[in-house]
């Protein structure tokens, strides 16, 4: 059964630093803002008894500059584990949709993939990283954070993908998934 509901951090939960990219700690951005409603739907689904935890491909923010931001948007007490991977600058550091780093995600939190839900808004490394592996995964396809390069890997069913178009719907989606399993 569905444990823990795994978050992407930029464009699914925050907004994004100026150019996308965090080219300095993304607690440094004062600009940096949560999405609509997302502090309710965390809230949600911490009332479903369910864990909430962040893995983010991140360039310059290690997990500790994740974890400041989150306590200056207020949501921190929500998450019980927060990664960032500190690789999108690197080649040589996995980062989403490598299997390792899921599964080191996976392992630290002692769940199996299908006790988690992958929540993001890039198909590419969010929804295929957590197929591969497999975890159901919710794909915030809003055409305004909406990520998808990859039209060639193939998607495993199950797990569940289920497509929505913004995050007040997770919720709904999450329900949808453990009536599945």
């Amino acid at each position: 059964m569905v444990s823990y509901v795994i978050w992407d951090l930029g464009e699914t939960i925050t907004t994004p630093p100026p150019g996308g990219m965090d080219l300095k700690p993304l607690n440094e951005y004062p600009d940096i803002k949560l999405r609509k409603n997302v502090d309710e739907v965390l809230k949600t689904i911490n009332k479903f008894d369910l864990k909430n935890a962040i893995l983010s491909n991140t360039a310059r923010s290690d997990s500790n500059a994740v974890k400041k931001l989150l306590k200056r948007l207020g949501v921190l007490e929500l998450f019980e584990y927060v990664y960032a991977t500190q690789s999108e600058l690197d080649p040589n550091i996995p980062e989403k949709p490598d299997a390792i780093v899921y599964n080191m995600v996976l392992d630290d939190l002692g769940i199996k993939a299908s006790d988690g839900i992958m929540v993001g808004n890039t198909w590419d490394t969010d929804i295929i990283g957590a197929n591969q592996v497999g975890m159901h995964s919710i794909w915030l396809q809003n055409p305004s954070v909406s990520v998808r390069k990859d039209r060639e890997t193939k998607v495993n069913n199950p797990p569940w993908v289920i497509p929505i178009w913004d995050v007040d719907s997770v919720p709904k989606a999450i329900e949808l998934i453990n009536s599945c399993v």
